[in-house]
């Protein structure tokens, strides 16, 4: 209880010391305060928070960073066990810093985001880069050989119809990575409306797809729970 009480004092603190972060959460509780309404609502609350953060997540420092590093590097990994040549959809892409390095290593990555996000993109060297819906995604059954979606379904309205896209767009046993915050904390920071476990996200998919592999990274200044990345492989029904 106290060290919850000082942890709270400490980031109240900051914010107001912080001008920029303290503007954000007061249009976050005016202009978007009805964000929970329904999903036009959230979306719209959405675009304004990746936006409005994309200076203070996109900077060379913040690449380096060990988390960043670490997952780049884990990504890479998974990638490279599929296969190579893939042709890949980043889901979520952000500005490209996943997309990057994973069409480098010889596949054809075409990256999605929402409107406000994707012309960040463009300076990466993505194969093609557009602006979309990941609950309803605008490509044809079965043409990805793998879907990777980076610290994406616990921003989702409906993450059920992310899985259940992604199950659409892939080929037969095709492969797909998501790395998301893990347990009830991550609802804390980062405008996280869903929270999962390895057991929560099994449970979802529904033998829809088979978890192949599990990897954790630590908490880390700027995200104060575990990380979770896990690459299934799509089953066939």
């Amino acid at each position: 209880m106290l060290r919850t009480l000082k942890q709270r004092i400490h980031g109240l603190l900051w914010v107001l010391s912080n001008p920029a972060q303290f503007k954000h959460i007061v249009i976050r509780e005016t202009r978007h305060r009805r964000r929970y309404r329904d999903k036009r609502s959230w979306t719209e609350w959405q675009q304004f928070d990746t936006h409005d953060a994309a200076g203070q997540h996109s900077t060379v420092t913040a690449y380096v960073r060990p988390l960043n590093l670490e997952r780049i590097k884990i990504f890479s990994e998974m990638v490279n066990s599929v296969g190579s040549g893939l042709r890949i959809l980043d889901v979520g892409c952000g500005d490209g810093v996943i997309s990057e390095p994973i069409a480098k290593l010889g596949n054809t990555v075409a990256s999605v985001d929402l409107p406000t996000i994707t012309k960040l993109c463009h300076k990466r060297k993505a194969s093609m880069v557009s602006s979309g819906d990941a609950e309803q995604l605008a490509f044809a059954n079965g043409i990805f050989d793998l879907v990777l979606a980076s610290e994406v379904v616990e921003h989702l309205w409906n993450p059920h119809a992310f899985f259940e896209e992604a199950y659409r767009v892939l080929k037969g046993e095709g492969w797909l990575i998501i790395e998301t915050p893990e347990g009830k904390d991550s609802l804390r920071y980062d405008a996280h409306k869903n929270w999962f476990t390895e057991d929560v996200v099994k449970q979802i998919v529904r033998g829809a797809f088979a978890l192949k592999q599990v990897r954790r990274l630590e908490p880390e200044l700027g995200a104060p729970t575990s990380t979770i990345i896990l690459l299934m492989q799509k089953t066939l029904k």
